[in-house]
This record gives C-alpha cells, sequence and structure tokens, in this order.
C-alpha cells in the first residue's frame, strides 16, 4: 500500500493541490494518514476517485532539433549521391561485361574456324588423279 502527499497526488492524476484537497474536504477521497506536513493518500484510493494521469506520448518523428535535422538532411544527401556513383559504377561494369562477353563469342568463332582450317590440312589432299605427263599418256603408261 503505497502512500503518497497531497502534491504528490494531484502530480499524478493531473489535477491541482486544491481539487485533491476539496474531494478530502468533502469525503469523496479519504486519507490513510494526517501528518504535520499534510494528509498521504493512499494511491489505490487517489486512483479510484481520480483516473491516473496518462503518460504524454512523443512523437520522435515530429521533434527535430534544427540542428539534427540539417545534420540529418546532410547525411541523406551524402548518401544518396554514394547511392547515385554505385549505381553508376555498376551500370559501367555492366557496359564492361557485356562488351567482354561479346569478344568472348566472336574470339570463339574465329577459334572455330582456324581448327577447321587446321583439321582439313591434317588430313591431307583427296584422292587426286595422277599427273602423266604427255608422253605418258602418249604412250599409255599406267597411273601409279
Amino acid at each position: 500500500m503505497a502512500t503518497v502527499s497531497m502534491t504528490k497526488g494531484a502530480e499524478l492524476v493531473g489535477v491541482s493541490k486544491g481539487t485533491v484537497s476539496k474531494a478530502l474536504k468533502s469525503g469523496r477521497l479519504s486519507y490513510a494518514e494526517k501528518t504535520d506536513n499534510g494528509y498521504l493518500i493512499d494511491t489505490s484510493e487517489l486512483f479510484r476517485v481520480f483516473p491516473p494521469k496518462q503518460p504524454e506520448t512523443v512523437e520522435t518523428g515530429s521533434i527535430d532539433t534544427p540542428l539534427g535535422n540539417r545534420e540529418t538532411l546532410m547525411e541523406t544527401g551524402g548518401l544518396l549521391r554514394e547511392v547515385e556513383l554505385l549505381r553508376e559504377q555498376l551500370r559501367d561494369r555492366d557496359g564492361v561485361v557485356a562488351d567482354l562477353r561479346q569478344r568472348l563469342d566472336k574470339s570463339e568463332d574465329e577459334r572455330r574456324e582456324a581448327q577447321a582450317r587446321v583439321i582439313g590440312l591434317l588430313a591431307g589432299p583427296g584422292p587426286t588423279e595422277s599427273k602423266r605427263g604427255f608422253f605418258g599418256r602418249l604412250f599409255g603408261r599406267p597411273d601409279d
């Protein structure tokens, strides 16, 4: 059972000290003890008569100090610039990758053509007519 002074009780419920005093004198509110310093009121009795004061809610986004707001804006501006630079670097890298892929495809085509020529040379010439000279044909020498 917690007891508080009349002043503290008035602060807890959000009313004036005079309002609490009137409630005590009229009998609507009872006190736990009367001392030389004043009345001691039980908090449960106080909250029975007066509803507890709701804590003030402060929206964190609505209160910005000018200095904090300026710093936040500067930081945000810097971050936005950094994001833009990173996007630009990504676009550059994408261009480089596309160029390298194109070069690789072209190089692969050239390699295949060269390989086909080498294979053709290694296979050697196909069967050809034997070349007989004039006298060979004239005298009918057989082909070698």
